[in-house]
Order: structure tokens, then C-alpha cells, then sequence
């Protein structure tokens, strides 16, 4: 029982209503690490969704963390998006152990205890986007909390025209004061959940005017080969004191 409450805590903390920071607060660190794979959630939560979250986390929780799975921390997403049709409450990590093919059978192992899975997430949340990294490597970045972090997520139309893309993305990151804090391939969504971008990168920058200037540029790109965009501003979720 103590796990389970620790559990619904941690869901109702991240879920509910992510706080402002802390005034002492000056970084925030994230831990990827490698033999894992990262599931990246977007969530938007149902309003009036408090017993079928209680009632998600009793179903659910408790299965998921026998199969070794972590949570891993969030970004809430409290402004309106910069880029795109999509507008969800929070980005949320979690790590399981293994691979793809490992991922998988978590996830039938899961139905197989809990099979209205599905259900329960829709009582809660109105959007459960779902891309799954898998990691070869340890992967950690640290991000300040009197800065700005962005998430940028791009579907890729043309092969070439968007490698070329990305490339001068990158170059106008750097030329214009912005800190690439990780990048993301190779992802995928399991059935009924997809959101997989061909690359995801969350840059950090000093400020406002910063990230604007770098913005009048990046809208300006050649876009030829991208199928697709979204982009979010990032915010770390309240220190622990």
C-alpha cells in the first residue's frame, strides 16, 4: 500500500497541476538510462478525472512497477504551443528494461492483468500520445530553471530534403544562442497510441527575445521536406525541497 501511494502522489503532483518552481531552485537533471527504453507520453488530462485516476493508478500502477517500469520525471506544458495542431498538458517519462521486443511483451503482460487498459487511460486523459526510444547509451541533460526550454518534434516528408533540414536547424540553433539539450530517432508508437516523429530535440535558450529571433529564422526554413510539426514550450517540474 505505501507503494501505491507513493505512486498516486507522484501521478497527482505531475498530472494534476504541475506547481511554479521553487525560487532556489537552479537546474533540473534528467537520467536516461542506456538497456531501457524511454516512452515520451503526451497527456491531456479529462476534467473531473480525480476517482478514475485513483482508480487507473490501484488497476495499474502497481502491475507496471512489478514489470520493472519507472517513472522518470516530466516537463508540463503550461504555454500555448509554438508550432502545430496539438496542445497537450504535460510531457511525461517512463523507462522499462530492455528492448523493443521486451517493450512489447511488458505491454501484453499489462493487458493481460489489466485488458480495459485502454479504457481507464481515455476516463483520465482526453490525449495519451505515446513515442517508445530505445537507448544504447546512457543519456542525461541538465536544464536551468531561469531559462527556456522547447521541445521541437518533426515528421519527415522527403528523406534527403530533410536531412539537409535538420542540419540547418541545428546550425541556426547554435549561430543563434540555443543550447540543443538531447535529440531523439529511431522511435516508436505501439498500436492505438501513435505520435512518432522522425526527430525530437529539446533546445534550451537564455530567454524570450532569444528564442524569438531564432523562431523568425526557423519559420523561414525551407520546409519541403517535413511532413509535420510540433512545438511546445517546457516547464521542469517544481524541486523537490
Amino acid at each position: 500500500m505505501k507503494t501505491m501511494k507513493k505512486m498516486l502522489i507522484l501521478l497527482l503532483s505531475v498530472m494534476i497541476s504541475p506547481s511554479m518552481v521553487g525560487a532556489d531552485a537552479v537546474e533540473k537533471t534528467y537520467y536516461f538510462e542506456e538497456g531501457q527504453v524511454i516512452d515520451f507520453l503526451f497527456l491531456t488530462r479529462r476534467p473531473n478525472s480525480e476517482e478514475a485516476l485513483k482508480s487507473y493508478a490501484q488497476a495499474a500502477i502497481s502491475v507496471a512497477r512489478a514489470l520493472d517500469y519507472k517513472s522518470l520525471s516530466a516537463f508540463s506544458i503550461k504555454r500555448r504551443p509554438i508550432q502545430g495542431n496539438y496542445y497537450p498538458d504535460v510531457l511525461v517519462f517512463g523507462g522499462w528494461p530492455g528492448n523493443f521486443a521486451d517493450r512489447t511483451d511488458a505491454l501484453a503482460q499489462l493487458l493481460e492483468t489489466v485488458p480495459d487498459l485502454n479504457a481507464r487511460r481515455l476516463d483520465v486523459w482526453s490525449t495519451f500520445d505515446m513515442t517508445n526510444y530505445h537507448l544504447t547509451e546512457d543519456k542525461s541533460f541538465s536544464v536551468s530553471y531561469d531559462k527556456m526550454q522547447v521541445l521541437t518534434a518533426y515528421w519527415q516528408k522527403d528523406a534527403m530534403l530533410f536531412n539537409a533540414f535538420k542540419q540547418e536547424f541545428l546550425k541556426k540553433t547554435k549561430d543563434a544562442g540555443g543550447v540543443v539539450k538531447i535529440e531523439l530517432t529511431d522511435g516508436r508508437s505501439p498500436f492505438g497510441y501513435d505520435y512518432n516523429p522522425e526527430y525530437t530535440v529539446i533546445t534550451e535558450w537564455d530567454n524570450q527575445a532569444a528564442f524569438d529571433a531564432f523562431l523568425v529564422e526557423n519559420l523561414a526554413m525551407d520546409h519541403s521536406g517535413v511532413k509535420h510539426v510540433n512545438q511546445f514550450y517546457l516547464t521542469p517540474p517544481e524541486p523537490k525541497s
